[in-house]
């Protein structure tokens, strides 16, 4: 059994290596763990997630051309300000947050969102990372993925209108 410390200094290791990843291996590594463990990581928190929010914004990514798919959820990963979907996506909960990556893995294996080139192939540190949150419980694979989605996207420009 792992101690309360134990769990909390494996889990800030593995999000410093999530962040030391490229943004392709960050989005990778988040398919890769929904398509693995999505039954069991989904639903983060009941009711605390703002279902209808995450949904209007993987609305607003679908009815994009594949190639401005991929660049939303890179101008994401990267918090672009000059993004849009990217401000949006700051705006929005932690829970809500992964709600919405959720939604994109959903949308990935339906065809509605870009897929993972077929080629593709994992790095050494995306793979072992994901064999990290493996191991974890559930509890655990919930803090590591909201700690990973959470400071993802930008803040909302001041005086924006859009």
């Amino acid at each position: 059994m792992t101690t309360n410390n134990t769990a909390v200094d494996d889990t800030n290791k593995a999000i410093e290596s999530f962040r030391g990843l490229g943004v392709d291996e960050q989005l990778a590594w988040l398919w890769y763990v929904y398509k693995k463990m999505g039954d069991s990581v989904t639903p983060a928190a009941p009711g605390a997630a703002s279902e209808s929010i995450a949904e209007g914004l993987f609305n607003q990514v679908k009815q994009q051309s594949k190639e401005e798919q991929l660049e939303s959820m890179r101008a994401i990963a990267r918090s672009d300000a000059d993004n849009q979907i990217s401000r949006e996506y700051g705006s929005l909960s932690a829970n809500t947050k992964l709600a919405f990556w959720y939604a994109l893995a959903i949308g990935m294996d339906e065809g509605s969102i870009i897929g993972m080139p077929e080629d593709y192939s994992a790095s050494d540190g995306s793979k072992n990372l994901l064999s990290t949150i493996e191991q974890m419980d559930l509890e655990e694979q919930i803090t590591l993925l909201r700690n990973a989605v959470e400071p993802m996207g930008a803040d909302p420009k001041v005086g924006a209108t859009a």
